[in-house]
């Protein structure tokens, strides 16, 4: 009997440290769980926001790229900017991203909505008002970027000829002011 009544209080304190083990283990779980969902939030955004600011470059040079000489090298904007609503549709999936006015909120039956905003916004406050150098250069990269995907007229090149026909197209933006 003494045996029991000696071991009844350490059963009771090996329990009491298996449950805080428990605790300390789901604590840990919902920890990674919170981690692991902050960081897709994170490439979410980051993924969001490089396709729309590439979908606002594109926009913001899309009278250049319509022209005859550069239209003949990529094949007009139309592609670029229907690659880039793609890509942010394939990366929103069926989600939503809620946004304070004057930003509408981004989800697949707002999508176009806010690429109308985003693109003025960006062309407004980032194009517009920037170093038009860096402003060229993104929208270069852009171009390049998404030919090197298979996108307008140069998809079908070689990276060397690619690349040469970008740094014609630069040359010919920085000889109109494009």
């Amino acid at each position: 009997m003494n045996r029991i009544a000696i071991l009844a209080p350490l059963a009771l304190v090996a329990l009491a440290g298996c449950g805080d083990q428990a605790a300390r283990e789901k604590a840990a779980a919902e920890a990674r769980a919170k981690a692991a969902a902050a960081e897709k939030a994170k490439l979410l955004d980051d993924a969001l926001a490089l396709n729309t600011r590439c979908y606002a470059a594109v926009k913001w040079q899309e009278k250049f790229l319509d022209s005859p000489v550069p239209r003949s090298i990529t094949g007009g904007a139309a592609p670029f900017l229907a690659y880039y609503r793609t890509m942010i549709a394939n990366k929103l999936g069926d989600q939503v991203v809620p946004a304070a006015p004057p930003k509408p909120e981004l989800s697949k039956a707002n999508l176009d909505t806010y690429l109308a905003w985003a693109a003025n916004d960006q062309i407004a406050s980032g194009f517009a008002q920037g170093d038009r150098a860096q402003g060229q250069a993104t929208f270069a990269t852009c171009v390049q970027s998404a030919a090197e995907f298979g996108t307008g007229t140069m998809a079908k090149l070689s990276p060397a000829e690619r690349l040469g026909k970008i740094q014609e197209l630069r040359q010919i933006m920085a000889a109109t002011g494009g």
